[in-house]
């Protein structure tokens, strides 16, 4: 009968249908497997395998953006992560998770308006905390300020005469933020007060040349009497002090080397009339989720990759303290043996600083050592680059000599040694026109 025939077409577009789910997810639970067993490309080669036979499940879409992101192409992952949104329109995570997919290549726009999607639709605290530093990264300065009033030390207060501690020894303070904070105790001892630093061991040498703090206490040591203590927060710093911040920052320096040392690294520089350059390549070491290894940050750059740079009139110089001499792929001047030890941690970097003619560095606490020493700065920037490096500008508005080169691509540091290479190659050839000849 004809119902019967309709039946059976019915049940065998049944079957088959189910068929399909049980071989889509036949193909996922084998892309996890290979995933554990850290073969990416199988695992997204199954899961565009299961995608054929189902486009718009929602169950692969989200597994093949997971694995994108997990192996670090964030771009790519952010696609499928739009298409997982739309298919889960009330998910949180996949939301939050397309949010940083777009933040990791970059695309900060993007992220923050997924960013305030989130907050606005679940209000956590944690997204709450991420979103008010995108805010900042992309100097929407109101908004900042509507999800948290920073409340500041010398703002409406009276401070002459009194005891100010700034406890700089806080867990996740890094040693840059140290070094980018402590330009404020200015303010305090201008407005009278008695300043005293108490800061992670390895920054007291440095800190106790800064003539803005009256005295530096270290983690162990008993910790003075005072009026007021005051612990540091960066975003808070930056949002409190926006007006300040873009400005045009004065050119001076806040810290400052030993002229001993100084005079010391000179005495062991040829004093030759090529380019001097320091250069620091590494920052800290993390986990890759995916591998499990312990490798550079994203932040760091290989010396291969610097290769660019050599010129018969550059000397590079290593601003690292290297534990044995590397095989670096070109002349550098490497350090070693007691650089930075009984002086002080940082010390002879200061000073070998003050002999350079221009830092180029990644972002890490020498970045923010060589800026407040007033030296000429190049600064390497990841795509995801720190939020106090805001989006789109070339030039630090935290330290007045300082450019910052940014990537474009994630992991693609080619095009911006290219920039790079240009540069010095035009910075010599001013120098070379404006070097009195022998004959002058």
């Amino acid at each position: 009968t004809i119902h019967g025939i309709c039946m059976k077409r019915l049940v065998l577009c049944i079957a088959f249908a189910f068929s399909s789910i049980s071989h889509g997810q036949e193909y996922r639970q084998k892309a996890a497997a290979a995933l554990k067993q850290k073969d990416a490309v199988q695992a997204l080669e199954l899961l565009k395998k299961a995608l054929e036979i189902n486009p718009n499940d929602s169950s692969t879409i989200l597994q093949v953006a997971s694995t994108l992101f997990l192996t670090h192409h964030y771009e790519l992952a952010a696609k499928f992560y739009e298409q997982a949104v739309e298919l889960n329109p009330d998910h949180k995570n996949i939301l939050y998770n397309c949010a940083t997919a777009h933040s990791k290549y970059g695309n900060f726009s993007r992220a923050l308006e997924q960013y305030e999607q989130v907050y606005c639709r679940f209000a956590d605290d944690y997204t709450k905390g991420v979103l008010f530093k995108q805010y900042i990264r992309c100097q929407k300065w109101d908004n900042a300020l509507k999800l948290q009033t920073p409340k500041l030390w010398w703002y409406n207060e009276n401070i002459a005469g009194k005891t100010i501690l700034l406890d700089c020894d806080k867990q996740g303070n890094g040693f840059g933020d140290v070094i980018q904070f402590i330009r404020y105790a200015q303010i305090l001892q201008q407005a009278g007060a008695h300043v005293i630093v108490k800061t992670p061991a390895p920054l007291q040498s440095l800190l106790q040349r800064c003539p803005y703090i009256d005295q530096v206490v270290g983690p162990h040591e008993i910790t003075p009497a005072c009026d007021r203590q005051y612990d540091i927060c960066i975003a808070s710093l930056l949002l409190k002090m926006r007006d300040l911040i873009m400005m045009k920052a004065p050119q001076r320096p806040y810290l400052f080397a030993d002229p001993k040392l100084i005079s010391f690294w000179k005495q062991r520089i040829p004093q030759n009339e090529t380019l001097k350059v320091g250069l620091c390549w590494k920052s800290n070491l993390v986990r890759d989720h995916f591998t499990e290894e312990i490798v550079p940050s994203p932040r760091s750059i290989s010396l291969e990759e610097l290769t660019p740079l050599v010129h018969k009139n550059i000397t590079l110089y290593s601003l690292h303290k290297l534990p044995e001499a590397i095989d670096a792929p070109f002349p550098l001047i490497q350090q070693q043996d007691d650089f930075d030890g009984s002086h002080g941690r940082f010390m002879d970097t200061a000073a070998l600083m003050m002999n350079m003619d221009i830092i180029i560095t990644v972002d890490t606490s020498i970045a923010h050592l060589a800026g407040a020493l007033g030296k000429k700065v190049w600064l390497l920037l990841a795509c995801e680059s720190d939020y106090r490096w805001f989006t789109h500008s070339q030039r630090s508005t935290l330290y007045p000599d300082m450019h910052l080169f940014r990537q474009t691509a994630y992991g693609e540091w080619g095009p911006v040694i290219a920039i790079i290479q240009k540069k010095l190659h035009t910075h010599i050839s001013y120098l070379s026109s404006v070097r009195p000849t022998n004959g002058e």
